[in-house]
């Protein structure tokens, strides 16, 4: 998507319009769109309702469009980049472009316009103090002296190496997704868009520098930075090796105006962000995840946290990222078992919510990451746009899961995540079924594809059911009336049902005969 700016008469609306012929993308003026909402024009609405109450309808006309749209032009309103939560938006989408004229062209351009209520004898000192949002862009096009059809040329030529990244629209706090192949070394650039950060404080797995600290540091070494390696493996994620970290951003002097960069999986990711979070009350944090499962899943959605003895993330924050950066080339140096475990959250997204995502992991025999990374982001970044802090919606990414973590816990975290969620969607399928939800023939497809993919049913363990209930009972979706239990009608399809833990239990126990006997 790309966003153009500048100041009333800077040929926004004009050059947009060419510049979507030219690319093949709708165009939106977001003008019209608040013009046509409230059947009324601009300078009616400026009239009576005031310059705060048409930024209101301008920043929800922003955020519809953003929601609604994948590529498009959109001409934002002369005001709109002002308010710093609209650039956010607009970086989290796509790219913004400053068309830049003189004022004595701008003046040219609209001398007797009467639809701009804000243009008056006071437009030169407007001009100027909006300047500088204006400039936070990506780039300018000086349209001095260009007509609307070079300007759309020049344009058209730039827009090819534009950022395209998957939004992540929370309210508070947008975000981009970058997914793509050689991209890390473009860090400090991206970073860049969205902050000048001091310093940067690294965070990388023990793995990750062994096989990449090089490209980390040498995309690095014009920026004052630390870097701390992290072991790999889910220990790291204590009470005792976050105080160490803590400990050496102290040492390496990070204060406020610094960032955190986690560089690694799933581990590393929620131990920096936790950390990030409550370092001096909050820093910025960016995820850079390695390993297929943190890219599909873990680095998107603000969840923090460590593990302690009653369940791995019951002590944890929400802390959404400045931005999520996904190098395709770590993938290269990736062990397959962890592909393999990752590849259950991949199916995940396909049985709830995503029929093509899942038809193609129905149909093809090869992994296409780039696909199958933009589709689940895309498909995690759609609930979590809408419920960031779980509180409805966002339970549907808990499918497989509130099983597969009670059998982690009864297992004592013997088996590996993708394994127990492998596991946990076999019973979410199965229970399905069982009460009348699901078609069978639609189960036994969800059941190939989660065994195509993830683990087979019989290479997976299933603890016994007075195991996995004391486990039940720590799950943090779990409340005096029931367990929000996740469960599917349909490929491409999600419903959840409030179920007592002797209700599931009782399913659990018979599914757990069942299985032995083959699904």
């Amino acid at each position: 998507m790309i966003f153009l700016t500048g100041f009333m008469g800077s040929g926004k609306s004009t050059v947009g319009r060419k510049l979507a012929q030219r690319l093949d993308v709708p165009f939106i003026d977001l003008d019209e769109v608040i013009s046509t909402r409230a059947g009324s024009s601009i300078r009616d609405i400026f009239a009576c309702a005031g310059e705060s109450a048409f930024r209101a309808l301008e920043r929800q006309a922003l955020l519809d469009v953003a929601l609604s749209e994948h590529d498009a032009v959109v001409a934002t309103g002369g005001g709109l980049p002002v308010d710093p939560a609209n650039r956010a938006v607009m970086k989290a989408c796509g790219s913004v472009v400053h068309l830049k004229a003189s004022f004595e062209t701008l003046a040219a351009r609209i001398p007797e316009d009467r639809g701009r209520p804000l243009w008056d004898g006071n437009a030169r000192d407007l001009l100027e103090s909006r300047t500088p949002a204006y400039e936070d862009a990506d780039f300018t096009v000086h349209t001095d002296g260009l007509g609307v059809h070079e300007a759309a040329e020049v344009l058209a030529d730039q827009a090819r190496s534009l950022p395209a990244p998957v939004p992540v629209l929370v309210p508070a706090s947008p975000y981009p997704v970058y997914i793509g192949r050689g991209i890390f070394p473009d860090i400090r650039k991206l970073v860049h868009r969205h902050v000048r950060p001091e310093g940067i404080f690294v965070m990388a797995d023990e793995n990750v520098l062994a096989h990449h600290g090089t490209t980390i540091r040498s995309s690095l070494s014009r920026t004052r930075h630390a870097v701390m390696s992290v072991p790999s493996g889910e220990q790291s994620k204590s009470a005792p090796f976050l105080l160490k970290v803590l400990d050496e951003m102290f040492s390496a002097q990070v204060n406020r105006q610094w960032i955190c960069l986690a560089v690694g999986g799933g581990v590393t990711g929620d131990l920096a962000a936790f950390a990030a979070s409550i370092y001096m009350r909050g820093i910025p944090v960016v995820q850079a995840p390695t390993t297929l499962l943190a890219m599909v899943d873990s680095s998107i959605g603000g969840k923090t946290g460590i593990d302690v003895r009653q369940g791995k993330n019951l002590v944890g924050t929400f802390h959404q990222p400045l931005l999520v950066l996904s190098d395709l080339d770590f993938l290269a140096t990736l062990n397959p078992v962890l592909t393999r475990d990752a590849m259950a959250e991949v199916v995940k997204y396909g049985i709830i919510m995503d029929r093509h995502l899942f038809e193609h992991l129905e149909t093809e025999d090869d992994l296409d990451y780039h696909r199958v990374v933009h589709l689940c982001v895309s498909d995690k970044a759609a609930v979590v746009s809408r419920d960031e802090r779980e509180g409805g919606l966002r339970r549907i990414l808990n499918f497989g899961h509130t099983m597969g973590h009670a059998m982690e816990l009864a297992l004592h975290y013997e088996t590996s995540h993708g394994r127990a969620v492998s596991a946990g969607m076999y019973f979410a399928v199965w229970l399905s079924r069982i009460m009348g939800l699901l078609d069978p023939r639609e189960a036994e497809r969800a059941f190939r594809v989660i065994r195509k993919w993830s683990y087979p049913v019989e290479e997976l363990s299933f603890p016994h059911p007075d195991h996995v209930g004391a486990a039940l009972a720590t799950d943090k979706k779990s409340t005096s009336e029931g367990i929000h239990f996740v469960l599917t009608p349909g490929i491409g399809d999600v419903t959840v049902k409030k179920l007592t833990g002797s209700q599931i239990l009782g399913a659990y126990g018979r599914f757990v005969r069942e299985s032995a006997e083959g699904l």
